[in-house]
């Protein structure tokens, strides 16, 4: 392993810690980094994100004096940390040693001495010489058992969360559904597949393994799931070799089959669509004669959006540039509408290692009122007998029954759609029974717009 790749993923760090958006700051050190070294360079960037609350706690626990303010010396401890704790393939001397080099070099010979102190000390407690896996996690444990009976905090800590989030979670749902949730945030997620115009899973795992990938069909009957964790540049090659395909968690190709279950009359509109997943999926699914629109107002999510459809449903789509909250269509035209708008991503935090952290309390209120205004956008341009389609990848009610019930008091004219289970909404959380194994959490609800004819009996 070479310094610079630790000396870029510091300075990445840093950058966040200022302010700048992780996933966009990744992928430009990604653009700078070796191919050899791509996948160590977003193992340092968002392990380090990922797992700062607990670093922090192991930075306080072994700091003689109060921990450090500055945020390089903060940024490189994280750093230095993750690989002394979750990179076996990283030697401790030469994580140590580097972090002496960075010290050095970014914070001033003064602070040499604390760090490599600190990482020591570290070292000797929770990876000593000889200690298995097993070991090194116990060590860890008795590290954070202070913590334990203040059991919001302990969750928090070790699985590096904000505090609030934890406690919103465990008001909700209770104790034991709230870890399971925290624990989720830090899963790995799987890369799937989602098979789209009746291509055969079977075939396409066939295709990956006969490239010299490992593939394996499912979970569900549109997903296939490639094994061990491929890199960026295997994913594009799979996705280049075979239309209809694209990268979905299990999750969402669930909920999207969900979603448009049922009649489809168009046209249709996207109102939301990059990067494209679920606006692929829609195309396929909707007779060849109905229009699709897809929409998007940022210049790169709509460049993401139309090379995902490109690929995956050539020719099936419109795409225009607006904005949602004032979309150029007159009203009343769409026979049916996708609104899956931006909210607090609470169900996909794994997906975004910095994105925790970014989160405030107020976030979920605020970003409801987004999604409320856009849902009613939606509705005026729904024909009577249209259907609305909402979708978040939020766990949290105000982004979400919230907004329905708002939205429901402002237009009347929606009612339920059930769907063949009945359910008109539905939540999926990570590790529940409904969920697919690996699973992001999800919510999704179907709404239609009465017809001109129809009553107010039998309104859920």
């Amino acid at each position: 392993m070479k310094g610079g790749v630790r000396r870029l993923a510091l300075d990445i760090l840093v950058d966040v810690a200022d302010g700048a958006d992780g996933d966009e700051r990744l992928e430009q050190g990604l653009a700078l980094a070796a191919p050899r070294d791509g996948a160590l360079l977003a193992e340092l960037v968002r392990g380090s994100l990922q797992w700062q609350a607990r670093y922090d706690h192991v930075i306080a626990s072994f700091s003689r004096k109060r921990p450090p303010g500055d945020p390089v010396l903060t940024a490189l401890l994280r750093l230095s940390l993750h690989q002394l704790l979750a990179l076996d393939g990283v030697p401790p001397y030469a994580a140590i040693h580097e972090a002496g080099e960075l010290a050095r070099a970014r914070a001033g010979r003064g602070k040499v001495g604390f760090v490599n102190g600190l990482l020591q000390a570290a070292r000797r407690r929770l990876r000593p010489d000889g200690a298995d896996a097993a070991a090194r996690e116990a060590a860890l444990r008795e590290l954070f058992a202070p913590l334990e009976p203040d059991r919001p905090r302990w969750l928090a800590t070790w699985h590096s969360l904000p505090q609030w989030l934890v406690t919103r979670w465990r008001d909700r749902w209770g104790d034991a559904v709230a870890e399971r949730l925290c624990a989720a945030t830090n899963t790995p997620p799987p890369v799937h597949l989602h098979v789209l115009g009746g291509d055969d899973p079977a075939a396409v795992a066939a295709a990956v393994v006969a490239a010299g990938g490992r593939a394996a069909v499912g979970p569900g009957d549109t997903a296939v799931t490639l094994d061990g964790r491929p890199g960026r540049s295997a994913v594009r090659e799979i996705l280049a070799s075979r239309p209809g395909l694209v990268v979905q968690d299990a999750t969402v190709q669930e909920a999207s089959a969900w979603l448009t279950a049922g009649d489809l009359v168009g046209p249709w509109l996207d109102l939301c669509a990059a990067p494209g997943g679920k606006a692929a999926h829609l195309a396929h699914v909707l007779p060849t004669t109905a229009p699709l629109v897809v929409m998007d107002r940022r210049p790169a999510r709509m460049a993401l959006l139309r090379d995902t459809l490109d690929r995956a449903a050539p020719g099936r789509t419109l795409a225009v540039q607006a904005d949602g909250l004032h979309p150029p269509f007159a009203p009343a035209v769409f026979g049916g509408i996708l609104l899956d708008g931006p909210c607090s991503g609470t169900g996909v935090l794994r997906h975004h290692p910095d994105g925790r952290w970014r989160l405030r309390p107020s976030t979920p209120a605020r970003k409801a009122r987004t999604l409320l205004a856009l849902a009613d956008r939606a509705a005026e341009l729904l024909r009577p007998g249209g259907r609305l389609l909402y979708a978040t990848c939020s766990l949290e009610a105000e982004e979400n029954e919230d907004v329905l019930g708002a939205l429901r008091e402002r237009r009347p004219e929606l009612v339920p759609d059930p769907a063949a289970d009945g359910a008109w909404m539905r939540t999926w959380l990570p590790g529940d029974a409904g969920t697919p194994p690996g699973g992001d959490g999800f919510f999704a609800a179907r709404l239609r717009r009465r017809t001109d004819t129809e009553g107010t009996e039998n309104e859920a």
